[in-house]
């Protein structure tokens, strides 16, 4: 229900790429089906449950997937951009052939508890069931209740232009059987009410954890490190655990609560991508109760952080010095030479949370999107068809590191150009050239040393994958994972690029063959 799109990284299929998408979770129905009358029977328990329902549709933010620009509430439509093609939101409205007119209180709690359509399929877990299990009966009982009176819509959203195998459901069995506990929300004895209704909210209507903790290669999540940050539909949805160097770290209650309503805070602080969605569309409609509940509840988690790896990602000076030049021909004169932009109109660069995060996501989205106008802040325009993966990449390493930021400059072109598929802006490239970003001879060549045919035939065998990754850290033994795998990924891009297959299609094969260098790469650790 949430707008968002999970990484690209799967070691198969059907446990990978396949859970990196959003789909529709109501059978389709037939167009030639007349739309019946909208429900005009109270449900029982009258307006006050109603009410009620609606509120907790507000926390969990029902309503941001399943309505389309400019549509009806509820009725779908909403195209989620993934790699692999567009999804659209299912109808939800009371509407018997498109939506769920015919479903039961039981039909829609299996839904929300189990992840099991009404026919008995399963539901993709971006689809927040995982959290939504744990609702309160009363609060299952409201928003069913206030489902039941949303008009009845006769809207058929457009069909997926997901490529087989993203269209099979049943590998989502073994998926749940490993990943998925379902069961309601237990309280704490030991802890107050307000601890824990912030709890509740945070851990089943507001979903936080299906944004903010960080998943593994088949895409489930890492419990250990639960709010410790991960990426969302291109963007970084940061360490809101108890982590010292966490941004809520350094807020008090009452600060955070007022970000939850607001999205912004005084001192260049401020809510961008899917979490301005979500402030916009859930949050700021929520009792400063309820939100100040949240905030006690996650000022008093543990530090379940990533250990810090020794060392520091280091980025070539001469590439440092690029993108100080893409800086000063396209974002100094707002931003201005030392990065503090215009007081009141520009933000500045310096010392913000967005741009010193983690991970570079979010820098890299809004130079891929652009932002409108937002109160006094001026609009920025997107830069995807003006700057090249690599010089994106370039300033983005460059902002992290100057003026004092000291985040690490680890934007890359591939990841740009990942990131770029999930970006709201139209292509800037043949398609395919889209997906194979420019790497220097250097870091390439060894990748591509070993022929298109070889390439191919490491995607579904794992012994020519160990070689090919052997060969390429015999040629450049101070080469890291993530550029291992970077390089082997590009090389066999190019290789399946020429094979006239989709867009989708090549982007999901891509993501398998990743995800089996990734696999390659774990088993000679284990080896030595």
């Amino acid at each position: 229900m949430f707008k968002r799109l999970w990484k690209l990284s799967g070691s198969v299929v059907l446990l990978g790429a396949l859970f990196a998408v959003i789909s529709a979770s109501v059978p389709a129905a037939r167009a030639d089906m007349p739309a019946p009358k909208p429900q005009k029977s109270a449900p029982p328990g009258g307006d006050a449950l109603v009410e009620r329902g609606k509120y907790v549709s507000l926390e969990g933010d029902c309503n941001s997937c399943h309505t389309a620009p400019g549509g009806k509430p509820y009725a779908g439509g909403y195209p989620l951009k993934s790699p692999f093609g567009i999804i659209y939101g299912p109808n939800i409205t009371q509407d018997v052939a498109t939506g769920i007119g015919s479903w039961t209180k039981a039909d829609f709690e299996r839904a929300l508890r189990e992840g099991r359509s009404k026919d008995g399929s399963y539901l993709y877990p971006a689809m927040p069931y995982d959290a939504y299990t744990k609702m309160s009966a009363a609060d299952m009982n409201a928003l069913w209740a206030y489902m039941r009176t949303v008009p009845a819509v006769h809207n058929v959203p457009p069909k997926n232009t997901l490529p087989f195998p993203l269209t099979v459901r049943s590998g989502l069995a073994v998926w749940q059987g490993i990943y998925f506990k379902p069961g309601p929300f237990v309280a704490d004895a030991k802890r107050d009410a307000e601890w824990n209704r912030g709890a509740y909210l945070v851990q089943a209507l507001a979903h936080c954890s299906d944004c903010h903790t960080p998943r593994n290669i088949a895409q489930g999540p890492e419990t250990q490190h639960l709010l410790a940050g991960a990426a969302i539909s291109g963007w970084y949805a940061p360490d809101i655990s108890n982590d010292a160097d966490s941004t809520l770290n350094r807020w008090n209650v009452d600060q955070l609560a007022k970000f939850l309503k607001s999205g912004k805070l005084p001192g260049n602080v401020k809510a961008v991508g899917p979490m301005s969605e979500a402030v916009h569309d859930s949050l700021r409609f929520l009792k400063d109760s309820d939100l100040q509940a949240m905030a006690v509840y996650l000022k008093d988690q543990p530090n379940t952080a990533r250990p810090v790896t020794a060392g520091r990602v280091q980025w070539p000076p001469e590439r440092l010095n690029a993108g100080k030049l893409v800086y000063e021909n396209n974002c100094q004169s707002c931003h201005q030479s030392n990065g503090e932009g215009i007081k009141g109109s520009v933000p500045s660069l310096a010392h913000d949370d967005a741009v010193t995060a983690a991970q570079p996501y979010d820098v890299v989205m809004a130079m891929l999107e652009g932002f409108p106008a937002q109160g006094t802040w001026g609009a920025m325009g997107s830069f995807a068809k003006a700057l090249t993966d690599e010089q994106i990449a370039d300033v983005t390493n460059y902002v992290r590191t100057a003026w004092g930021n000291d985040a690490a400059p680890n934007a890359t072109p591939w990841s740009v150009s990942s990131w770029r598929k999930n970006a709201d802006v139209p292509s800037t490239a043949e398609a395919h050239g889209l997906l194979c970003p420019s790497l220097s001879t250097d870091v390439l060549q060894p990748a591509l040393t070993a022929g298109p045919g070889a390439l191919k035939q490491a995607a579904g065998d794992p012994t020519q994958m160990a070689k090919l990754v052997r060969d390429y850290r015999s040629a450049r033994p101070q080469t890291s994972d993530a550029e291992v795998i970077e390089a082997l990924s590009t090389a066999y891009c190019r290789a399946v690029a020429a094979d006239k297959l989709s867009e989708a299609r090549v982007s999901a094969k891509i993501a398998d063959f990743a995800g089996h260098a990734a696999t390659a790469i774990e088993g000679s650790k284990a080896t030595t």
